[in-house]
């Protein structure tokens, strides 16, 4: 057995990489920043910083948002469209309505379509929604349709999805063997077999998405493994999933959709993880890097997923963890708009970066104004292999924020901090507000390079009970990954009413789902152990539009499901109805287990020369600069209180302790803060 696993998270501004040692049950980590332009690139300068053999690596996780940011960037592939003829406009139409938040808004403008009205084709041939032949597909016409939108609309991609394939999917593999036999190499995605539910227009908007993004993502990782390979690495690649999971790099290119949030996803697996180490049901967790913030809450040791999401506002139709981005990280822009200071969701990203990188830019973001405060620590900044300049900090904040509004600099920065911290708390309110939750029953785990940088002003604003710091936050996203296992999800249309007379079928059709998934997760993984296996029925009153994800048991009834789907509705929406219910579609999670770190154990990778120092930060509660102590995280001491103002900080990130606030740290390097008016702590 290869003695390391390696994993590695690419954000918007830096590069996270874990090294585990499986041998000696250690761990070590590093950070490169990112490369925009060539995303592999900074992966690859990363495995350079290791120190380890490449051919001591048997497992190699990545998590990576490049098929989000091909979305939101619209830099994906050239998609065309073929669907069922009179059905050309399923996908530009959509749903006709509006998200809650633009409802109002007479200035609203629909985003451009990933698949421009002339790039749709429809073609002969018809399957009812009982999964019968209507009219046979019309082979020569999908051939003509196909030959159009490649030779003349240069398409690079094509969306396969026909009417009811969920019912019946025999169309749709035609088309797919059709296209594959004429055009080899070409990116095909098909919607019953990608999405096997009903729901024309979101499972074509899943098609579309996967799609869109297939030729961005194989490309990528074929370069990332040609580039591995070629310093030596021999292991298997995996992916993380948006369900917490990893797939193969095979499955991640043949399913890209299902990585949509790959990189976020490996953050809330460590907080799953964390959350059951320290006995803590209810967790609200904030992955803060440079770029953005990824919220996520986790329910009675569960975390909160969907099976129905939202990118950009296009539906998909595909098991992720519910996360909430927002623009709020440590490049977040400040600015002036018409006498408001306003701060994000623009980032200055990795290049040029904050103005404190000296690397060319020029405004002022949430970097510099924490940097100015000093609730961050400049000679340590990234272990000291990076520097950063308060002057140039300070210039970019006069310059485009203090001289505008008549303020000082002091002012100016702790201003950038609270307008962040207020946008950022209203949002968290806002997503737990609309589930009946409120944020002072939770604990805040905050994690990532700014996670600790702004978890103590958040967790004051929200009223929280306390702030928890895991061990090594500013790589937590990437040491989540090594605690997940390869998992496969598969999903299966039902349709049918919970009762005595459709059981039998509906558990048929949850045998063969796990049997076929099975199958397909062995042959694509080439592993011999059977899979742990789950699965979830999405069930609704008959009449309602929407489902709940009700887990669904070897020896269920009709009855059994039914009164766990009504306790569910009773428990989120505070009622139920007495009417008849259907499942709507059987959703299987099929788990191989793998070996990870243990996130109970203490992890140190500092370096141990570093001492406590003096030094000056800004106290916001009498608005001056006072002396007080840096002090390194592995200069904490058990069973000690420490009392602000002060800074605690790590090779990767820092934390401002501010005044009313005492933290203490456990045996497993895991930092908690809570409020207290008490001054008699230690420090």
């Amino acid at each position: 057995m290869s003695r390391f696993k390696l994993a590695i998270d690419i954000g918007g501004t830096f590069v996270d990489l874990v090294v585990y040692d499986q041998k000696r049950k250690s761990l070590s980590h590093f950070k490169v920043p990112t490369t925009p332009m060539d995303p592999a690139q900074a992966v690859l300068n990363g495995v350079d910083s290791i120190q380890v053999p490449l051919s001591e690596i048997g497992d190699f996780m990545h998590g990576t948002t490049l098929g989000l940011n091909a979305i939101l960037e619209r830099k994906g592939a050239n998609v065309g469209i073929i669907t069922n003829k009179g059905f050309e406009d399923i996908f530009l139409i959509g749903r006709g309505s509006l998200n809650f938040v633009d409802m109002y808004r007479f200035d609203f403008e629909q985003l451009p379509s990933l698949v421009r009205r002339r790039n749709i084709r429809g073609v002969n041939g018809r399957i009812n929604f009982l999964g019968q032949e209507i009219h046979p597909l019309d082979e020569k016409e999908v051939l003509d349709a196909a030959h159009e939108l490649i030779n003349n609309a240069g398409c690079e991609a094509i969306a396969l999805n026909f009417l009811h394939s969920y019912a019946n999917t025999r169309h749709e593999e035609t088309a797919v063997n059709l296209l594959k036999e004429n055009y080899p190499g070409l990116a095909i995605s098909a919607g019953g077999l990608l999405a096997n539910e009903y729901r024309e227009y979101e499972r074509t908007s899943t098609t579309v998405l996967d799609s869109y993004i297939k030729p961005v993502l194989k490309n990528y990782l074929q370069h990332l493994k040609s580039g591995m390979q070629e310093k030596g690495f021999d292991g298997k690649y995996y992916v993380m999933n948006s369900a917490g999971g990893a797939l193969t790099f095979e499955m991640a290119a043949a399913k890209p959709i299902s990585t949509i949030f790959s990189g976020p996803a490996g953050g809330v697996s460590g907080a799953l993880e964390l959350s059951k180490i320290m006995n803590k049901k209810n967790l609200l967790s904030i992955d803060v890097g440079g770029t953005s913030l990824d919220a996520n809450l986790i329910l009675d040791f569960e975390p909160v997923d969907v099976f129905e999401a939202s990118v950009d506002h296009f539906p998909i139709l595909q098991p992720i963890f519910d996360l909430r981005t927002l623009g709020a990280g440590g490049g977040s822009i400040a600015k002036i708009d018409n006498k408001l200071l306003t701060v994000g969701p623009e980032s200055a990203g990795a290049e040029p970066g904050p103005a404190c990188y000296g690397r060319g830019g020029t405004e002022a973001t949430l970097t510099d104004a924490a940097l100015h405060l000093g609730y961050i620590t400049a000679s340590n900044f990234m272990g000291g292999k990076m520097e950063v300049a308060d002057t140039l900090a300070k210039q970019a904040i006069d310059k485009n924020i203090a001289i505008p509004l008549q303020i000082d600099t002091a002012e100016a920065s702790i201003s950038i901090i609270k307008v962040l911290i207020s946008k950022t708390a209203s949002a968290i309110k806002e997503m737990m507000l609309e589930r009946g939750l409120d944020p002072r029953d939770f604990t805040l785990l905050a994690f990532g390079g700014c996670g600790p940088l702004i978890g103590p002003m958040l967790f004051d604003e929200l009223e929280m009970s306390e702030l928890v710091v895991p061990p090594l936050p500013s790589v937590f996203s990437a040491l989540g990954m090594m605690t997940s296992d390869l998992s496969f999800t598969q999903s299966i249309s039902v349709l049918k009413k919970i009762d005595s007379q459709n059981f039998q079928e509906i558990k048929l059709k949850a045998k063969e789902l796990e049997l076929h998934s099975t199958k397909e997760l062995l042959e694509k993984t080439k592993e011999i152990s059977q899979p742990l296996s789950s699965i979830t029925a999405r069930v609704r009153f008959i009449g309602q539009e929407h489902t709940l994800s009700v887990p669904f048991k070897s020896n269920d009834t009709s009855s059994s499901l039914f009164t766990r789907f009504t306790e569910l509705h009773q428990d989120r929406f505070g009622h139920s109805f007495s009417l008849e219910a259907e499942v709507v579609s059987l959703i299987i999670k099929l788990t191989l287990e793998k070996e990870k770190p243990d996130l109970s154990q203490s992890f140190k990778s500092f370096d141990e020369l570093t001492s406590v120092e003096r030094h000056r930060m800004f106290d916001d509660k009498n608005s001056v600069f006072v002396e007080t102590k840096k002090i390194p995280v592995h200069h904490l001491e058990k069973d000690k209180n420490y009392v602000g103002p002060c800074l605690i900080y790590d090779e990767g990130s820092s934390m401002p302790l501010i005044k009313g606030q005492t933290l203490s740290i456990d045996e497993r390097s895991i930092i908690t803060l809570r409020r207290s008016e008490v001054k008699n702590g230690k420090d």
